[in-house]
């Protein structure tokens, strides 16, 4: 197990009190370190991580911060959090969880998320956490991704709490060997048993994180210790991490950049944590602000659409007093990064504190367990305003005036790992040039779990080929969008973001809320352009609809040159979108030609065959561990 003194080590040699001078790569592509010991991870597992979080520091840990502002914050130190997974762990371990069992978790952000997640680990198991259904009048398409989860993983064990534990009894059907939905309440209570002693090894999976599924069904990226631990000691180097730090996060725990990026980094780096559920943020976007002001926040991360709701629904009264000085790196990633959202939201919290040398516009995937291109800290926002149809026909070619569109430089690839930008046939491209992006490094996946086929597809000698586009220019990355998203009209090629980033600029869109793709019209043979758009203009309001109609079209038009053929008008919601709000462009498209988009949603006579179902699920996994025990062996 890592000692203190290493740490102390690493932060001197890789961190000086003095003026950073960056780390020497081996070229303008690479993000390898010339020092072995500056790669070198601090701990060879999470477990190791957390004993040792919890060996060292009887009072660095969690604070959670609570959706009620009147409500007092709970904070709970890792050492205590610890203790509590420990107990868990043998009322696991008494109930069958035994080495390599795979567990879902499905529940909320909480205390006992993290001890649950934890506790899996404890035992060898292998967590697959999962986000619970979060609204009942969507729980049929919730319920649905769940099934498939479960099923593919082949959890025979899932760890909920009473709440949610009524709805998920269906699994019992639906996932084959499904035995166990027990909440985390009964396992905090119950009579826990000794747990086996951990002995994890860094090529032991730390657990299977099952893709936000934006271009088709889920699949279940699996991670081994190795993974996870090199990627977050990748990206402290990267962020130039110091005991100063402190980070504060609303993002969900069952995704990759709230799990890995804010969760696991802090408890890896023995850092405090301010914790609050995603909802807390949706709700009221200057909890999170405030939040920040009150811990001293200096790293925190979030997808670009946060930065934008920040600008547009956080009133000038909520701001009064508002303190970011602390807030040394804002990172924005999961999504495509807007240059106006950076722009806007620096220019309204600059009279606060935050400064422009904070934003931090960031790069990754879960395949490569999160982060892949960091831009160095501190450096000048960059980004290029090129011309769109010769970046469709790939060439990044500078431009400006209508006809042109803004990419923002992700930056380069954090330590110990490599960048490309390839063609299709594997040849390396020049700057400027837009290719496929591809990275290889410790923290690319083992692979897709139980899927061969789809691993062999992205992982090929070593390079995970991420399915997005980008081209490389003075040593930074620009990532362009997804390969799959790519609308080609006659023979030409155009991002489906671009027309929704200008669609979206219409008055009474509603911001994230517009999504294209194309279809093929078999009466015309001919390829056709569908815009979705959602609107809170109510629909007894033709004239208006119309209006906005015609003026989605206009704009689309005049700024990217394309005619989009139908434009559906659309309730708030009705967009399908993954976990970490990217917007699903194959679903979307599904539901459409299935004349389907409101089904996203779920009828009151529907839900209650939902727990009609679901309280006969439960009572078939009871039947099942009663079978199950009696013919086990005396």
């Amino acid at each position: 197990m890592a000692d203190d003194t290493h740490l102390s080590r690493v932060f001197r040699s890789s961190f000086p009190d003095a003026e950073w001078t960056g780390f020497r790569t081996q070229s303008w592509r690479t993000g390898t370190a010339q020092s072995a010991e500056e790669l070198k991870p601090l701990h060879p597992t999470l477990l190791h991580a957390f004993a040792m979080a919890a060996k060292l520091d009887a009072e660095t840990g969690i604070t959670l911060i609570p959706e009620s502002e009147s409500a007092p914050e709970e904070h709970h130190s890792y050492r205590a959090l610890y203790h509590a997974a420990t107990r868990v762990a043998g009322a696991l371990a008494v109930l069958g969880v035994r080495k390599g069992d795979r567990v879902l978790i499905l529940l909320p952000t909480s205390f006992d998320f993290i001890i649950s997640f934890f506790a899996v680990e404890l035992l060898g198991a292998v967590p697959v956490p999962s986000y619970p259904p979060a609204l009942l009048e969507r729980a049929e398409l919730a319920l649905d991704r769940l099934r498939h989860i479960g099923t593919h993983a082949d959890a025979w064990f899932c760890i909920t709490n009473h709440k949610l534990r009524p709805l998920l009894g269906e699994l019992a059907f639906t996932v084959p060997n499904m035995r166990h939905i027990v909440p985390v309440e009964e396992l905090l209570e119950g009579d826990a048993g000794q747990a086996p002693k951990a002995r994890a090894h860094g090529a032991d999976p730390g657990f299977i994180q099952y893709t936000s599924g934006s271009t088709g069904h889920p699949k279940g990226v699996l991670l081994t210790h190795d993974n996870l631990v090199a990627n977050i000691h990748a990206i402290g180097q990267a962020c130039r991490i110091n005991r100063e730090d402190r980070v504060v996060s609303w993002l969900p725990l069952y995704h990759d950049m709230g799990l890995i990026g804010a969760l696991l980094f802090s408890i890896y780096w023995r850092l405090p944590l301010a914790l609050m559920a995603p909802t807390t943020f949706l709700l009221r976007p200057s909890r999170w602000l405030w939040t920040i002001h009150k811990h001293k926040g200096t790293l925190s991360p979030a997808p670009n659409f946060a930065y934008g709701l920040c600008c547009k629904r956080v009133r000038s009264h909520d701001r009064v007093g508002l303190d970011l000085s602390s807030w040394r790196l804002a990172m924005n990633g999961a999504e495509p990064v807007n240059l106006r959202t950076l722009i806007e939201f620096e220019r309204t919290y600059a009279p606060f504190g935050f400064k422009k040398s904070s934003l931090l516009p960031v790069y990754g995937l879960a395949e490569s367990s999160l982060a892949v291109t960091f831009p160095r800290p501190g450096q000048p926002l960059r980004y290029q305003v090129v011309d769109r149809d010769e970046l469709a026909a790939g060439h990044a070619v500078d431009a400006t005036g209508q006809g042109s569109t803004a990419i923002v430089s992700v930056g380069q690839p954090v330590p110990g790992h490599e960048v490309l930008v390839l063609d299709e046939a594997g040849a390396s491209l020049p700057d400027r040039e837009v290719g496929h992006v591809v990275v290889r490094g410790p923290s690319v996946m083992r692979g897709y779990y139980n899927d061969p086929e789809a691993t062999a597809q992205v992982v090929r000698e070593g390079w995970l080929w991420t399915g997005d586009l980008g081209y490389f220019c003075d040593g930074q990355l620009y990532v362009t969008g997804r390969a799959k998203d790519l609308i080609i009209l006659r023979g030409r090629n155009h991002y489906a973001e671009d027309l929704e980033r200008v669609a979206e600029r219409v008055d009474g869109v509603r911001a994230g809320g517009a999504v294209a793709f194309g279809v093929y019209d078999d009466d015309k043979a001919t390829d056709l352009v569908v815009m979705i758009c959602e609107t809170k203009v109510a629909a007894a309001d033709e004239e208006r609809r119309r209006a906005l109609v015609e003026a989605v079209i206009e704009r689309v038009a005049n700024d990217t040159g394309v005619r989009v053929d139908e434009v559906v008008l659309a309730g708030p919601g009705t967009i399908p979108k993954t976990s970490s709000g990217k917007r699903q462009r194959a679903l979307a498209r599904e539901l459409y030609l299935k004349n389907e988009l409101g089904r996203t949603r779920t009828g009151k006579l529907r839900l209650m065959m939902v727990f009609a179902r679901s309280g006969a699920g439960l009572l078939m996994s009871k039947a099942r561990r009663l079978v199950a025990s009696r013919r086990a062996p005396d």
